[in-house]
């Protein structure tokens, strides 16, 4: 008896050998599918490699270069310092000097006083009247800022040094010779002053100057000085001639009369 639903057989399904099949062709294949795989493996390990470890190193060797190279120089600035360690010593010690030796010719203020009392004094030595004495407030200069002066290491000053001027003008009457004694009496001053200008015009009446000194009287504040008031002896009242003009106009007729006197006795002997 035949079974049925039996499945016809195809005629054009091949069988396959498995002894048909080219083992060295399969064993290729497989070796090159396996060789590209390995390669892209190699080449993405390698990609990883160089970006996250290649160049990170070769960064950090160029920073550690460069930190180097920075290193190097201040090393050898370092050692240029220790070379001449004693000479900059000994020139800081000049300069500290230097300053010092600058500061110790201001005052550490100017004030009327001073003004005041320079013209008593020149008026004691020479003869000179004074119509006016005309003073001005005080006014900076230059400033030296404590930075800068905390570099020089005088650990002494610790403020900012101000440089101030303070302009006076006498307005006297004198003669020429005394004009020249109190000009050599404002230099030799201890006091720090500078002349500003000088203007005198003669006066053909009495034979004297008429003008006015305008004086700079200098002081720097910060240096750690105290202010010295001059030595004002006590004013004695009731005098006449509070500016002393008599005097002058007295002296200088007497001198007038005396040239006159040596002329006439000039012609006489000629």
């Amino acid at each position: 008896m035949e079974k049925k639903n039996k499945k016809p057989k195809d005629s054009n399904r091949k069988s396959i050998n498995i002894k048909d099949i080219d083992i060295s062709s399969l064993k290729n294949y497989f070796n090159q599918r396996t060789l590209i795989g390995v390669s892209l493996v190699g080449a993405l390990v390698f990609v990883v490699v160089y970006v996250f470890v290649f160049l990170d190193y070769t960064q950090r060797t160029e920073a550690l270069e460069q930190s180097n190279a920075e290193l190097k120089q201040e090393l050898t600035v370092l050692e240029e310092y220790y070379r001449n360690m004693n000479t900059y010593k000994q020139e800081i010690e000049e300069m500290q000097a230097s300053i010092n030796t600058i500061l110790e010719e201001y005052p550490a203020d100017a004030r009327e006083e001073d003004i005041l009392m320079l013209a008593v004094q020149m008026q004691e030595d020479h003869e000179i009247a004074y119509k006016s004495i005309n003073m001005e407030e005080r006014e900076g200069v230059y400033t030296v800022a404590y930075d800068f002066i905390a570099a020089t290491g005088m650990e002494e000053l610790k403020n900012d040094i101000i440089f101030t001027q303070k302009h006076a003008t006498y307005v006297n009457e004198t003669t020429y010779d005394e004009l020249k004694d109190c000009i050599a009496q404002i230099y030799d001053s201890p006091n720090r002053i500078g002349i500003d200008n000088i203007v005198y015009r003669k006066n053909e009446e009495s034979g004297t100057l008429d003008g006015n000194i305008n004086l700079y009287f200098y002081s720097a504040a910060g240096t750690n000085k105290e202010y010295v008031a001059p030595d004002i002896a006590a004013y004695i009242s009731g005098t006449d001639d509070l500016f002393q003009l008599g005097k002058v106009i007295k002296n200088n007729v007497s001198g007038n009369e005396q040239e006159a006197a040596e002329s006439v006795e000039a012609e006489e002997t000629e």
